[in-house]
């Protein structure tokens, strides 16, 4: 029974995005076999050339039993060679599901991403979230804006206002539209005018648009350009 809920919970760090490095078999018994009401590891990841991730994950055991569950993790954006844009969040866990690891880092780096929540009444329903740095909670996390679909984002309707090429493919407009719910910035083809032009774009709800730009160096917040 041990082993298969370690199994478990290994599977669920993989499925948010730790992989080997957060969720090795060693490490976590290691930690378990100590008995303690909670424990910590740690992981780290590069997702672009410029900058580093690393989370602290939190383990809780629960009253009724032996069982460990991954209950929270603080995520922080690295820039060593801008560490004023440094940002720190923490990410809680319900039910084995929550924020990824590189939705974590799309989020500090400024994009929206669009999630399966569930409200206080067990409610469930979909919304676009995004961090909002200009205001800093109680908790010392930024405020997450949440966009319902009450607030008008189609994202695949606004993407048709563009010449993208990958949007005739069914495929490649199917893989586009969740690469782009997932907050990553997505490289596709603009083909204007006789010519085609490679950029990279990312979903925008709050001004129910896209960002477009030429390099996965720009990162667009609240109007303004940090890259």
């Amino acid at each position: 029974m041990k082993k298969d809920f370690i199994a478990f919970l290994q599977e669920n760090l993989r499925y948010l995005g730790f992989g080997e490095s957060a969720s090795g078999t060693e490490k976590l018994e290691q930690e378990m076999e100590k008995g303690q009401k909670e424990f910590q590891l740690t992981t780290e990841a590069h997702f672009d050339e410029w900058s580093k991730m690393e989370a602290t994950l939190y383990f809780r055991k629960s009253e009724n039993d032996q069982k460990y569950f991954f209950i929270r993790y603080d995520a922080s954006l690295q820039y060593p060679d801008n560490s004023e844009h440094n940002k720190l969040q923490t990410f809680y866990i319900h039910n084995g599901a929550g924020v990824t690891f590189k939705e974590a880092y799309n989020l500090l780096e400024g994009r929206a991403v669009y999630k399966h929540l569930t409200d206080s009444d067990e409610m469930k329903y979909h919304a676009w979230i995004q961090l909002n740095f200009m205001e800093i909670m109680p908790n010392n996390n930024y405020k997450i804006r949440q966009f319902r679909e009450g607030h008008g984002y189609d994202l695949e309707r606004v993407l048709y206002d563009y010449p993208i090429k990958e949007l005739e493919d069914d495929d490649l407009r199917a893989n586009l539209i969740r690469s782009l719910q997932k907050g990553n910035l997505h490289l596709v083809t603009f083909a204007k005018e006789r010519k085609k032009e490679k950029m990279y774009i990312a979903a925008c709800p709050q001004s129910k648009t896209i960002v477009i730009c030429s390099t996965p160096f720009l990162m667009h917040h609240e109007g303004k350009i940090y890259r």
